[in-house]
């Protein structure tokens, strides 16, 4: 009887321990906008609370990509609620997860810049729309 309950109390520390643990595959929008120049990799792992998901080299231009996870934050409200004063407060939830690309420079292994997968796509048409104007003129 004392081992049935020495087992039901260690699983119940284990069950207690679980619940605690973070899951810090993914980072939020609030952590990425604390990034700067210059940060190394162990600074980028800490400031975002996360670790990278893969990383790739570009050997030509001497540098490293490393991907994170993130998810942006939304305020989730409850549409039976009609107060207007509510709708400001929300609940904070975090969906969509996409892609943040941190370039590191291969040599001092000092980052250079960021970019989201948003960054990526809106940089394209910013692109495009450039590379027309510059064409007509």
């Amino acid at each position: 009887m004392r081992n049935i309950n020495l087992i039901i109390v260690a699983i119940g520390l284990l069950l207690a321990s679980c619940k605690s643990a973070k899951n810090n595959y993914a980072t939020t929008t609030e952590c990425i906008f604390n990034l700067r120049a210059g940060m190394t990799l162990e600074d980028v792992s800490k400031t975002l609370k996360s670790e990278p998901t893969d990383v790739y080299s570009n050997i030509v231009e001497n540098q490293k990509v490393i991907i994170y996870k993130y998810r942006k934050n939304y305020q989730q409200v409850p549409t039976k609620k009609q107060d207007a004063e509510y709708l400001r407060g929300g609940k904070s939830v975090y969906k969509d997860e996409a892609n943040l690309y941190i370039v590191l420079d291969s040599k001092t292994n000092k980052m250079l810049y960021f970019i989201t997968d948003s960054g990526r796509k809106a940089g394209k048409s910013e692109l495009n729309h450039a590379l027309r104007v510059k064409l007509k003129n």
